[in-house]
């Protein structure tokens, strides 16, 4: 029993570091991924590697071909825009649907999750290399937050496969683009104030106001 636990937990953890290599840039975009280079890389099994490639591929982050292997997606400008569409579109609708549902519960979970954003903001205008991972994340989980209470499996599943995959591109603008620190934590705060007030409509209007302000430009990130 502790066998299978302890390869659980060594294939979440070689999943998280891949996971995050690829999105801040560490394996670049179209980057071939070589079995053996990845098994001294992150010192785990060649047959671990490939359950985890198989289910990077199966979140986007990974391509796979016959006869080629297994290589990092590319980005492009389309797709950019194509998941920021996908994100207003899912994201707006869950909070709606969140909102008139609402409960103690999910609003003490949303005050929660911005605390944490909130402060890893700030730790990000210190130092973007160092806190990045964990600014990804906390940012991540404000945004399902937003939508967790809207009822939908569905949706919460196709907008967190969405967020994720449009979350790569904000965090590889940062080499070009720094961090938009104080307006981004300003337009958390209000949003989370609008929502707390039960102002759905004013909550919807800024978030995709926030959602569009935020995504980066196709110029605005090396596609190399």
């Amino acid at each position: 029993m502790s066998t299978v636990i302890d390869k659980k937990l060594v294939g979440q953890a070689t999943y998280d570091m891949l996971r995050d290599d690829i999105v801040t840039g560490k394996l670049k975009p179209g980057a071939k991924l070589k079995l053996n280079e990845l098994r001294d890389r992150y010192d785990v099994s060649v047959n671990t590697l490939r359950e985890v490639l198989m289910r990077l591929v199966s979140d986007g982050f990974v391509l796979f071909e016959d006869q080629k292997g297994f290589r990092v997606a590319p980005i492009s400008p389309d797709e950019l825009l194509e998941l920021a569409e996908l994100r207003i579109s899912m994201e707006l609708l869950g909070l709606r649907k969140s909102m008139q549902r609402v409960t103690m519960d999910w609003k003490s979970n949303l005050v929660s999750a911005h605390y944490r954003l909130s402060c890893m903001e700030k730790l990000m205008e210190t130092d973007e290399t160092q806190f990045v991972k964990e600014w990804e994340r906390a940012d991540r989980d404000f945004h399902m937050a937003l939508v967790a209470n809207s009822g939908s499996r569905q949706l919460i599943r196709y907008h967190s496969s969405v967020l994720e995959l449009f979350m790569r591109y904000q965090v590889l603008a940062l080499s070009k683009r720094p961090f938009r620190g104080h307006a981004a934590e300003e337009e958390h705060k209000v949003l989370l104030n609008m929502i707390l007030e039960d102002k759905v409509d004013e909550a919807c209007t800024l978030l995709e106001a926030h959602i569009t302000r935020g995504t980066r430009q196709p110029e605005d990130i090396d596609y190399n």
